[in-house]
């Protein structure tokens, strides 16, 4: 019994002893686990990144480019969305089988949905518009003159070009032309649309001639930009007398899109001669040339003793000239003064004298 009982407490003391030191042991410590923060290079700083002034065009080379490469893209687009025949064609070609996908690209394509690729791409050229009226602001705004460039029309610029980015995908002509109709009892055309236009037409143009005019070089701006402004005016017509046609509502469309292709060039005309003109390279008037006739040389002088030589043979050409006189006898009595033989008659042989220094000098 006694042997039984000390192998239980022995039992129960081993037992009791790794309780203890299982229970008395540290918990093992994990570190957590930190990111590493990623090396970049110096090239990577912001502060050595160009600005959006720096990667506009200023050649005429980079400007062609830019507005080729535009007119090129919307051009396309526009005739993809508008000749359905393509489409059709396409759709033949696929078969049932890709009827699904034929029908979700006519729907990107299609220049009348609100959705479209022409529609998208409007709105990317009037947001890029926006931009780059800005960065013009912000170059104007340091000119050194009272006016300070007319920065705040290219600033009021951006934003109306902003608010036509917003049209191209939410309805704010309905809602602009609903609310002035219902509030003036005036309906001017279809649900008041002719607000909106109205409204937009005046604050366009006016903020276009505040900000253009200014410029040095405003040819190539102008010309652009009232294109820009003559699509618009086709598709708010074309818009205005639809009345459901499907020509006319693809026409609007189209229309507007290269309005904002247009307009989105004339931005990068405007940026490049403000650019230019900041730079210096601007060519400037050239001013009218005066005629100015050669400086005459200076006649060259005869040493003093010649010029006293030429003096006196002048004044004997008119002692010549003049009727002789009982003085001309050049008889002296010897009692002239030093004073008065500086004014007396001179002889013949002493005007002679005097004649041939005078020619000497002259040839001289």
């Amino acid at each position: 019994m006694s042997l039984q009982g000390s192998q239980r407490r022995d039992q129960r003391r081993r037992l009791l002893v790794s309780w203890t030191r299982s229970g008395s042991a540290d918990p093992p410590t994990t570190k957590p686990s930190t990111r590493s923060a990623a090396e970049y290079a110096p090239e990577a700083d912001p502060d050595r990144h160009p600005g959006i002034a720096t990667l506009l065009p200023t050649r005429i080379a980079g400007f062609t480019m830019a507005a080729t490469g535009i007119l090129v893209v919307l051009g396309a687009a526009i005739a993809l969305g508008s000749y359905g025949p393509a489409i059709t064609a396409l759709e033949n070609l696929a078969g049932p089988r890709f009827a699904r996908s034929v029908a979700a690209l006519r729907a990107c394509l299609d220049i009348r949905g609100a959705g479209s690729l022409v529609a998208w791409l409007g709105q990317l050229l009037l947001l890029g518009s926006a931009v780059v009226a800005t960065a013009v602001r912000l170059m104007r705004r340091h000119r050194r003159d009272d006016s300070r460039g007319n920065a705040l029309a290219w600033g009021w610029l951006a934003i109306l070009l902003t608010i036509a980015a917003c049209g191209t995908a939410l309805p704010l002509g309905r809602l602009v032309g609903g609310c002035i109709a219902d509030a003036t009892g005036i309906v001017l055309g279809q649900d008041g649309f002719g607000w909106w236009v109205a409204i937009a037409a005046v604050s366009l143009a006016a903020v276009s001639l505040w900000a253009v005019l200014p410029l040095h070089e405003r040819l190539a701006t102008s010309l652009w930009l009232a294109a820009g402004f003559i699509a618009w005016a086709m598709s708010a017509g074309c818009t205005w007398i639809t009345d459901g046609r499907d020509v006319l509502a693809t026409a609007g469309q189209a229309a507007w899109a290269a309005g904002c292709g247009l307009v989105a060039i004339s931005m990068l005309a405007a940026a490049r001669s403000v650019i230019r003109e900041v730079r210096g390279e601007c060519s400037r008037p050239s001013a009218a040339k005066k005629r100015t006739e050669p400086a005459r040389q200076p006649a060259k002088q005869p040493p003093a003793e010649d010029r006293t030589a030429l003096s006196l043979g002048q004044q004997a050409h008119t002692d010549d000239d003049a009727p002789a006189s009982e003085s001309d006898s050049g008889y002296t009595d010897g009692s002239e003064s030093d004073e008065d033989h500086g004014s007396r008659q001179l002889t013949k042989a002493e005007r002679k004298r005097l004649k041939k220094l005078a020619r000497l000098a002259q040839a001289a």
